[in-house]
């Protein structure tokens, strides 16, 4: 090839350019971004609305169905989910990959637009939110200090926070557990009424008695002069001594009818770092951003804000850096493992010092070079990249091997060292080219996925492709020049080494071998077929007893033990029965596997969190310590739901896929009449159960709170001169409190709040007992204009494209499957009796799941369609490349006993390895048909005598490109270490169908090749 030559001719040249590639490669790598997994562009969009103090089922009236229906003209929408609560609304739009977001957001705030006037005044605004996977905190800090919680609070608000926002890529910071100041005004109710006055009117007292007014501007002189009212509040002492009213001459003060205090907002939010009262800050990332290099800041600012501030500490709680980068180190140290192992094997077969140099050589200047085109194309090292990486690494020795071998080869049978490098390359560039280009295209269909597997495949492919092509040219250029300078190797063997001799004598033993086994194969060629389809159906038939999962479980470094409660429990309730669930789960969990231990606790739910040690530094798995501590914690606590949850490494997938959460299994129970719905998931919540794989199943709809109506008759306050709306103010007021105002005080503002005090508003009976003011100046109860109904309310009402729907999730046990967890759970509720109107649907992961096995099937006729026209094409040949082709199904026969004996799931990772498979089986067998090709057209060989001489020839490379090939992947199959588990599968299917389908591939494709051929011959002859 013109290539070739030119590198022969010019190896200075040659050299720079390739040293050009590599500081630019290196370069790169310095730069590139370090992430867990690829950036996904994932195509949603949510719209939130806020209606303060509503209740769901109102929400989902008077918000959530209007901004339903103003949407769904919107074009490309594919899913529309919402979710309405107290208060809140949030619409959730999926739209079909490859939806340009920002027109889409652009669309769905015309369609807003369109509906804002029909909502009550009272109604924010419509908020659009772009759905980011990126959202969620990579970096969970805990603070400390000897000063109050309030005043911790407000340092971490003011000053540390900003401290953490302007660090590069850091997004957002929020402040969890913390204690906020509140002036808070506690009316007393009984001198309230003997006043004759209103939580309202105190209310609006203070509203009037707090305010700052610019005057406006006056001359004085020769000057200008800003004149301002300063009516604002200085001291608490002026808030007592607002004048209400005035009463026969007497001024109402409002601290004759409350007590102002200078106190704290109801606590909603309590944390603790091993056993210590501390605040949790959450540090979310912009976008796009680094997260090993945002927690590496992080880390950074932490340190130094320990040495400069005594009177607080810091220390980093969670940082899923850590998991990211121990994965990425522990992939690149199995593919430095893997390129060791293969130039190990190099040098057995070779025996050469210069030719397992040369060979060597294109790992690194393959890999270098692959650095520079990610960095060229923004792309990240991640999982799926680096992944790539090590698994490319047998694989772009493969046309080096070739060429090499048959450079050696005319090298010793005395041709000289620039015609050895010309011609031998020369002679097997088709067949490199050819399987190159086969293994490239099955990549192809990677492009055409519209799962979001795929989309986490498309850099794994890419990386992929880019090696190849990176040691093609290699091959072409680099391995002939280097050949023609510097190969020692000696014109014939005569003179080798006595260690050489025995090597070459043993191999030559194995060629002889190899030879006699292709001819008896040749003349018995109906049972070497009868043989590989029986192999082919006895495999087939196994398939179905390999467990199916969307992807593997990953052991990651945190666990989640969450306590539910019934809905209304009062916060000091949960607190007492979460420090016993630590406790509990403290009896089973060695401390020396802990880094720290959290709990959390809000109203009707809390959770432990356990920071666990790396993976390198624990002697458990973590999915099997949540099996532990939720059978040791299980009925422990009464009156409580608790789920076990260890944290998949690959938990981002499961908030993309499921409905927001991060649950294994996911049911979604479709129907509008509630209370139905409630009692079905009840009982198909009892079916679950009975699944033993199953754990911590979960109702999303829980039994309601406990909710006091007061419905007001209309008749009676249209007589007293009231309105509707003065009677449900009077009532927020007294009850839940109401702003009047904001206390300045050293640049910050405290909200005042007006509300009656704690032990008047004990029990429904101080609830009766509100005053109220008629339009005469009459003092009345509340309980003379209302009626009361008491009942519990749905706490959320969720939908699916306008259907309500409930989701019953649950988590699995360690080492079970989710595909043959769902195929039990299907069995037990397949007799399940629905009522109409009601349908029940597996949604979430498994859908996922469902969608990715279509798309990698989809993906596997494509190739095989690609691969044979690819063929084709080099061949110029239909035949050939159908002889090629019957090498693809044989993986099966390796693939399936690999899995089945390394206890091996079927996830998108192992599908991924055998849609690679396809393309690197074939490899083998158009270097053997190629060179049968060559024999007979530049040898005039018969088929017969042309096959067994091509067989014993190519026999070496052969075995050299798959032993590169599968110790390359090798330590990746062990999956030890961080997130090893998520390239384990890959690997394994790759080697176990590489493997077994060379075997049979050197006996199968010649005697497939010599019967096609001698039917044509007697066909011809007969014609």
């Amino acid at each position: 090839m013109n290539i070739t030559r030119l590198a022969v001719d010019r190896p200075i040249a040659t050299t720079m350019v390739f040293l050009i590639i590599i500081v630019l490669g290196v370069m790169g790598f310095r730069f590139l971004p370090i992430d867990l997994l690829p950036s996904i562009e994932y195509p949603l969009l949510s719209v939130w609305t806020v209606y303060e103090n509503v209740g769901p089922e109102e929400i989902e009236t008077i918000i959530t169905d209007r901004v339903e229906n103003a949407v769904a003209s919107v074009p490309n929408i594919e899913e529309i989910r919402s979710s309405s609560r107290e208060g809140r609304s949030r619409v959730t739009l999926e739209f079909t990959q490859g939806t340009n977001i920002d027109e889409a957001a652009n669309d769905v705030r015309a369609a807003l637009d369109r509906i804002r006037d029909d909502f009550p005044p009272e109604v924010e605004p419509p908020r659009l939110w772009k759905f980011d996977p990126d959202n969620f905190p990579v970096v969970i800090l805990g603070a400390r200090s000897r000063r109050n919680m309030e005043e911790l609070t407000r340092i971490l608000n003011r000053e540390i926070s900003q401290r953490f926002e302007q660090l590069p890529g850091v997004g957002s910071v929020d402040v969890w557990g913390g204690v906020y100041r509140e002036i808070q005004v506690q009316l007393k109710r009984d001198r309230l009424a003997s006043s004759r006055l209103s939580a309202a009117d105190v209310r609006m007292a203070l509203q009037r008695a707090n305010v700052t007014l610019p005057g406006g501007d006056m001359r004085e002189g020769l000057s200008d002069m800003y004149v301002r009212t300063l009516g604002e509040f200085q001291t608490t002492d002026q808030i007592a001594n607002t004048i209400i009213t005035v009463i026969d001459g007497k001024p109402i003060r409002v601290k004759d009818v409350a007590d102002v205090v200078d106190g704290y907002e109801d606590i909603s939010r309590i944390v603790q770092v091993d056993g210590q009262p501390m605040l949790r800050l959450g540090i979310r990332k912009q976008s796009g951003a680094n997260t090993v290099a945002v927690a590496r800041e992080v880390r950074k600012a932490l340190d130094q804000i320990n040495r400069e501030r005594d009177d607080i500490q810091l220390l980093m709680i969670i940082d899923q850096s850590e998991f990211i980068q121990n994965s990425i180190n522990n992939v690149q140290n199995s593919a430095l493992w893997g390129g060791l192992l293969a130039i190990l094997v190099l040098y057995i077969f070779l025996r050469n010092g210069s030719t397992t140099f040369i060979i060597a050589l294109s790992i690194p200047i393959s890999l270098i070079a692959t650095f520079g085109l990610l960095f060229f194309n923004d792309l990240t090292l991640n999982q799926m990249s680096f992944g790539g990486l090590a698994l490319g690494i047998g694989l772009i020795v493969d046309n080096a091997i070739v060429v090499l071998e048959n450079i050696v080869r005319l090298r010793e049978n005395r041709h000289s060292l620039k015609e050895s490098a010309l011609t031998g390359t020369r002679q097997v560039a088709g067949a490199i080219i050819a399987s190159t280009l086969t293994t490239i295209v099955i990549f192809l269909p990677v492009v055409f996925m519209r799962t979001i597997s795929g989309m986490l495949f498309r850099e794994l492919a890419l990386v992929v492709v880019f090696a190849l092509l990176c040691s093609l040219l290699v091959a072409l250029t680099l391995v002939p020049m280097l050949s023609s300078r510097f190969l020692t190797i000696r014109e014939s063997r005569k003179t080798a080494k006595n260690s050489e001799k025995r090597f070459d004598n043993w191999f030559a033993y194995v060629e002889a071998g190899y030879s006699h086994l292709l001819s008896g194969a040749m003349r018995h060629r109906k049972i070497v077929v009868g043989i590989t389809v029986v192999l082919l159906i006895t495999m087939s038939l196994l398939w179905g007893f390999i467990p199916m999962e969307l992807a593997p479980q990953t052991d990651a470094d945190e666990i989640d033990v969450e306590l539910e409660m019934a809905q209304g429990t009062n916060i000091a309730v949960v607190n007492r029965y979460l420090h016993e669930l630590e406790r509990l789960v403290r009896e089973v969990t060695p401390e020396d596997q802990l880094k720290h231990i959290s709990i959390e606790i809000r109203t009707g739910d809390a959770e432990v969190e356990l920071a666990l040690k790396s993976a390198s530094e624990r002697t458990i798995n973590s999915f099997v310590l949540a099996d532990r501590i939720r059978k040791h914690v299980s009925g422990r606590i009464p009156g409580a739901e608790i789920r076990v949850d260890a944290q998949s490494g690959l938990w981002m997938l499961r908030r993309l896929f499921g409905s927001g959460g991060a649950s294994a299994v996911e049911i979604e129970l479709r129907g509008y009449d509630l209370a139905l719905a409630d009692q079905l998931a009840q009982e198909i919540q009892k079916t679950m159960e009975e699944v033993p794989e199953v754990a911590d199943v979960r109702i999303s709809r829980r039994e309601g709170r406990p909710q006091q109506n007061l419905i007001i008759d209309r008749e009676k306050i249209a007589e007293l001169g009231l309105s509707v709306s003065q009677v449900a103010e009077i009532v927020q007021t007294n009850v839940g409190g109401r702003r009047a105002g904001v206390f300045r005080d050293g640049g910050e503002e405290f909200p005042i709040v007006v509300r009656l005090q704690p032990k008047d508003r004990l029990s429904t009976l101080d609830l009766n007992n509100v005053s109220v003011r008629t339009a005469s100046g009459q003092v009345i109860p509340v309980s003379s204009i209302v009626y009361t109904e008491r009942r519990r309310t749905p706490t959320d009402i969720d939908r699916v494209d306008g259907q309500r729907v409930i989701y019953i999730t649950a988590n699995l046990q360690s080492g079970a499957a989710l595909g043959d967890v769902v195929q039990k759970l299907e069995d037990q509720l397949r007799n399940f009796a629905l009522p109409k109107d009601f349908s029940l649907i597996f949604s979430g992961e498994y859908e996922e799941q469902q969608k990715a096995q279509k798309d990698f099937l989809l993906s596997i006729v494509m190739a095989l369609i690609l691969i044979y026209m690819v063929m084709a094409a080099q061949f110029e040949r239909f035949l050939d490349p159908l002889i090629v082709m019957v090498s693809v199904p044989l993986a099966i026969i390796g693939v399936v006993p690999t899995l089945l004996l390394t206890g091996t799931s079927l996830n998108i990772q192992s599908l991924m390895g055998i849609v690679m498979l396809i393309g690197i089986v074939v490899n083998n067998a158009i270097v053997l048909v190629d060179y049968i090709n060559l024999m007979r057209r530049e040898q005039n060989l018969g088929v017969r005598d042309a096959v067994l001489q091509s067989g014993r020839l190519r026999l070496r490379p052969i075995l050299m490109t798959t032993a590169t090939t599968v110790l390359g992947m090798l330590p990746l199959s062990f999956g030890a270490g961080a997130g090893g588990e998520i390239q384990a599968s890959l690997a394994r299917a790759v080697i176990g169908g590489l493997t077994v389908s060379t075997l049979i591939t050197l006996v199968l494709i010649p005697v497939v090749y010599s019967g096609v051929h001698d039917l044509l011959t007697k066909r011809r002859a007969r014609v």
